[in-house]
Order: structure tokens, then sequence, then C-alpha cells
């Protein structure tokens, strides 16, 4: 007879609609952990783990059974951190519709930044009629970093605005859905054109810092940076001082190097910041579940997994 695969369940988001259909079997138990401490209690009975970026990676070194992690989210970085994933242990992302989330969320800010809407609401507010002078989308270069899943739905919700989009790839070809793209070669003539940057990048030690002075220096003052792949992609002392002496227009930050971002971090005080807290690219439960799902049978029937990560590439 078969063992059951057991299965840890770790995630950031409430469990309750996981409870409901991650249900145990005669092939199959769940562990729902809600705190590190249950998770260090249960790790090491695992054969599987399901977790959210939040899971306490140092722990999986006592995960003996460990044969794969399912990551509910699309970077994976929290789990190669420090050589943490034990050897042999495949590790997954999550192949959803992060890129519908994800676009909505860069055209919305970005709506909010030339619509002027934090000024429309402090008008209504006080009750005051102010016609204002606000900007358009259309005809502004928005260049991609990471034209994975992710960057090609930014492209192309910015293209359905009448933006021109440049993607950055390891070496310039034609890009499906963009205007144009330059090689990494490239990089300062790609940020020199920018009216935004969007930052789709998985965060690997070779894009750690991929923003930083230089980079800065050669966008336009006008420009605006939006970072929805991890806040170590940037060199956050860099940008804050560059947003202080507004030598770039503004940024929209869903992520950071420290989260939750310290509530004494200089970038809460910036009237050219949005700040949000990681929500970019929420999960759906109902479609992680059924990924999952599928992967679970795949796992346990020794077929291919969906979404397998490179863990010599991060991503």
């Amino acid at each position: 007879m078969i063992e059951p695969t057991n299965v840890l369940v770790f995630l950031r988001e409430s469990t309750a609609p996981y409870r409901e259909l991650l249900v145990d079997s005669d092939s199959v138990r769940y562990a729902f952990c809600e705190s590190e401490g249950d998770v260090e209690k249960r790790i090491e009975a695992a054969d599987v783990i399901l977790g959210s970026i939040g899971f306490p990676a140092a722990l999986l070194a006592r995960a003996s059974r460990l044969k794969w992690i399912q990551v509910t989210g699309a970077g994976v970085d929290r789990f190669l951190a420090q050589g943490e994933l034990p050897p042999g242990v495949l590790l997954t992302r999550a192949v959803l519709s992060f890129g519908d989330q994800i676009s909505e969320y860069v055209i919305a800010h970005l709506l909010a930044l030339t619509q002027r809407l934090r000024t429309v609401y402090e008008l209504q507010a006080g009750r005051h009629w102010e016609p204002l002078t606000v900007e358009f989308l259309r005809g502004r270069t928005l260049g991609v970093a990471g034209v994975g899943a992710i960057g090609q739905a930014v492209a192309e919700r910015a293209r359905a605005m009448g933006m021109r989009t440049v993607g950055l790839t390891r070496s310039a070809r034609a890009l499906a859905g963009f205007d144009g793209s330059c090689g990494s070669d490239e990089r300062d003539a790609f940020l020199t054109e920018l009216d935004v940057l969007v930052l789709c990048l998985p965060l690997t030690g070779e894009t750690r810092g991929w923003i930083g002075r230089e980079e800065l220096a050669c966008m336009k003052p006008s420009a605006i940076l939006v970072n929805v792949s991890r806040g170590a992609v940037v060199d956050e002392p860099a940008l804050i001082d560059a947003l202080r002496e507004r030598r770039i227009r503004a940024a929209v930050l869903d992520v950071f190097a420290e989260e939750p971002l310290p509530a004494t971090s200089p970038l809460w005080a910036l009237d050219n910041v949005t700040i949000t807290s990681h929500h970019a690219g929420l999960n759906v439960p109902a479609e992680m579940i059924e990924f999952f799902l599928e992967n679970l049978a795949r796992f346990r029937s020794g077929r291919p997994l969906e979404g397998l990560v490179d863990p010599e590439r991060g991503y």
C-alpha cells in the first residue's frame, strides 16, 4: 500500500478557503500551520510544502522527508536564499493570472499620477472647485525589465492605453506584444528613453541591486519607476536620494528590501512615492488550489510538474 503524501500548508493569507477544498483522504494528509511555531513542529513529517512568500525558509533544513515545494506566488527567491533549498527538492512557482492583476495595478497607479487623483480627492474633501490640468498616457514610452508572462501582460495593457512599449532582454530580439526591445548591454540607452520603467524581474544574484545610483541617473527627471518585482532589485537608499532630490518624478512601490516596510523608512514621508503592501498580485484561492491539486496529481504519478524552477537561474 502506498503511503499517504503529507502536505504542510503555510500561507500569509487566510487559510479558510484552502481548508474547505484541501481535505484529507487515503492518499493525502494536510497539516495547516498558522505560525512559524506550527511549521517547526510539523516540518519533519512533510513530503510536500504549499507555502507563500512568508514561509520560514530557514526551517527547511529540518525537512528530512521533503521532496517538493509549491510556492503560491510567482517569486521563489525566499526559498533559494543562502542555499536553503535542500538538495534534490523540487521547487515550483504558481503559473496563474498574476499578469492580469499586476498589469491592472500598474495602469491604475499610472492613471492616478497622470490624472492627479490625490489632488482631486483633496479638492473634493475641501469642497473646492478647481479645474486641473492633467496628463495622458497615450504617446508615452513604457519600458519593462523582465519580459515574462507578467511583463508581457503589463505591455499589453500599456499598448491599449496608447503607450509605446519597450522590453529589456538578455539580447535584443523581437518581442511579441512590444513595440521594441533592447539587450542587456543597452541598459543605459533603454533607461534614458523611458517615461515609465516597470520592474518585473525575478530576484537573483544578477538582478540584486539592478537599479542603483548610476541607473537612476540615466532616467529622465520626469520618469516614473514602478516596482512589482522584489524590493532588493532596487538600491533603496539610492532611490530615496533620487526621489528626495527630484531626479526622477515618482515611484510606485509594492515591494521593499524589508517587509513590512518599517515605520522609520524615509519612503513613507516622500510625497512623490506611492506605497502599497505587496498586494499587486494577490492569490485567488480557487485558482491556486486548482493549480496545486493538478500539480499534486502529477507529483504522485511521477509526471513533470508545472512551473518548475531552475535553482541555478533562480526562476
